[in-house]
């Protein structure tokens, strides 16, 4: 067999793990022990990542998102910020080649947030939300 182009896509941790998933139902059709164990490491260290808590539809948002910014981004670096996403400008710096040359602080702080967003790290909350919150706050208070 030959392998004729290597890197025709790449996966995100997200499609890894759920492909362990579906695999790991199948373990004894694969492999042997080595299989089953490399399999049921690799899954417990993705559970634990932010790859757990996505979905397909969630990465595609993101992913357009990022497009319709004025930062222009490689894919790997896109990768980068869909796999592991950063929650502060230190971590988003050691992702993005030439970061202080590419980005100025304003795009900095728009990519920060939508990745903070994407990470779930913080909901946008309505008006109305915030009215409702505020009302029981009251009652409570009274």
């Amino acid at each position: 067999m030959e392998v004729k182009n290597p890197q025709v896509a790449v996966l995100c941790n997200n499609e890894v793990f759920e492909l362990l998933k579906k695999t790991q139902e199948n373990t004894k059709l694969i492999g042997g022990m080595n299989h089953s164990t490399i399999l049921y490491e690799v899954n417990k260290y993705l559970e634990q990542r932010a790859c757990a808590e996505q979905n397909p539809n969630k990465i595609r948002e993101f992913l357009i998102k990022l497009k319709h910014m004025p930062i222009n981004l490689s894919k790997k670096e896109k990768l980068m910020l869909v796999n592991d996403p950063p929650d502060s400008v230190l971590r988003l710096s050691l992702g993005i080649k030439d970061f202080y040359d590419r980005l100025s602080e304003p795009e900095t702080e728009m990519l920060l947030f939508a990745t903070k967003q994407f990470s779930g790290e913080f909901e946008i909350i309505t008006k109305q939300e915030l009215v409702e919150e505020e009302e029981e706050e009251e009652e409570e208070n009274n």
